[in-house]
């Protein structure tokens, strides 16, 4: 039973075609359908330009941002390590790209000639991430505007400014992140930028200082549709950002639903079940890889803290979510629902019996696939919050860990 994380851009004409296609291919045809779609996703795109001098931790941060593997992740180093343009994604979100640019304070680099042929226009935002504010940022600046593209400014880190700045007497916090904040705003001032917020961020403690606020300002800055692949392709770092995944992913139970419920009016015996089935079960898999935990991601997980997977998944009740996701486990799910298995074993009568078959099955079948997507998705936020526990105790039991997944 394949999985890929679902297509939250479904129009009426898509839930129709899903339908057309369990007519003529039942089960199989539904499947290759929702695989289609959910390979397309070529109608929404989320573009974020991430600039900064060479050093600056702009590299670093859309690894934070993306939570990318070793082998997928955009070069760091305070060496020329980005010579043009770089996209990252994540595998499962190709749709939302970060782009590296090159650092204009590399040797003989052609700023000129570079600036004039990029085309700013594409991006739908900008972050420029500064240790102090340049002429190669206010250049890059001065083109977002001209694009008429947001961006927002990032004092990258953060830790380091911590530890200089911790063993001095009387050092206090709070005090010495506001004279930063205060220190790179009017520098951005004096360069004729205005009041602009500056976020103060480090990769080792991304919960902390002003990362979350970032995440948030980025998403203002896109339209419904694209905040909702912004927000999925997040790193679990928090609770909230959990929560937010979890508001996303019921929207696409609700196109789900509908389209069981367009299948289950047509009276034909065990399509509607054998369809509904595909549907639970491709959704549970994306999900289960959007919360992050799949082998993959638990696995990475497990690397980053310095725990097991089995160390991870302590104390979590709903172990099914670890498992093998396939027929046989998603009919397992259903029965645990008296009444889900009641409704399905009437429809299937009742799918012999004209015109109240069809009523009967499109209500039943939006009913059971809605129920049982909706309690598989609160069991499954329950487990990521658990795991994410877990990996905050880990990390936080080893200095310059990250928990985030």
């Amino acid at each position: 039973m394949a999985g890929a994380v679902p297509n939250l851009c479904y129009s009426r004409q898509d839930v129709l075609d899903m339908v057309a296609a369990s007519r003529r291919g039942g089960e199989q045809g539904l499947q290759s359908a929702i695989d289609d779609k959910n390979k397309q996703m070529s109608n929404v795109h989320v573009r974020i330009a991430v600039m900064g001098e060479c050093g600056s931790g702009k590299s670093t941060l859309i690894n934070a941002l993306l939570d990318l593997d070793d082998d997928e992740a955009a070069p760091t180093g305070y060496n020329e390590t980005t010579t043009k343009i770089a996209p990252y994604s994540r595998l499962s979100l190709p749709n939302v790209c970060y782009y590296d640019f090159p650092g204009f304070n590399m040797v003989k680099f052609p700023v000129k000639a570079f600036m004039k042929k990029t085309k700013f226009a594409e991006y739908d935002l900008g972050i420029i991430v500064i240790q102090q504010w340049t002429e190669s940022d206010q250049l890059l600046a001065n083109a977002l505007k001209k694009a008429g593209k947001p961006f927002h400014v990032v004092r990258s880190k953060i830790d380091h400014i911590v530890t200089s700045e911790s063993d001095k007497k009387g050092y206090n916090e709070d005090v010495m992140l506001r004279s930063v904040r205060e220190n790179c705003c009017s520098s951005l001032e004096k360069a004729g930028m205005g009041k602009t917020r500056v976020f103060l961020y480090s990769s080792c403690k991304l919960k902390a200082y002003d990362f979350p606020e970032l995440q948030k300002a980025m998403e203002s800055d896109l339209s419904e549709t694209q905040k909702q692949l912004f927000l999925l392709s997040l790193p679990n770092t928090s609770e909230d950002s959990i929560n937010e995944k979890r508001e996303v992913l019921r929207v696409s139970i609700e196109f789900m639903a509908a389209i069981s419920a367009a299948i289950g009016a047509v009276p034909i015996p065990g399509l509607s079940l054998a369809c509904d089935l595909v549907l639970i079960g491709s959704n549970i898999l994306a999900m289960r890889k959007i919360l992050g935990l799949d082998d993959g991601s638990l696995r990475k997980l497990s690397k980053r803290v310095g725990k097991s997977k089995d160390e991870l998944r302590r104390d979590t009740e709903h172990t099914w979510v670890f498992g093998e996701i396939k027929r046989e486990q998603v009919l397992l799910l259903l029965q645990r629902s008296t009444v889900a298995v009641a409704l399905t074993v009437a429809e299937v009568v009742l799918d012999f019996v004209p015109i109240l078959g069809s009523v009967f099955g499109a209500t039943t079948s939006y009913w059971v696939t809605r129920r049982m997507l909706t309690n598989s998705l609160e069991e499954m936020v329950e487990t990521a919050k658990i795991v994410l526990r877990n990996a905050e105790a880990a990390a936080s039991a080893t200095p310059g860990r990250a928990a985030g997944y």
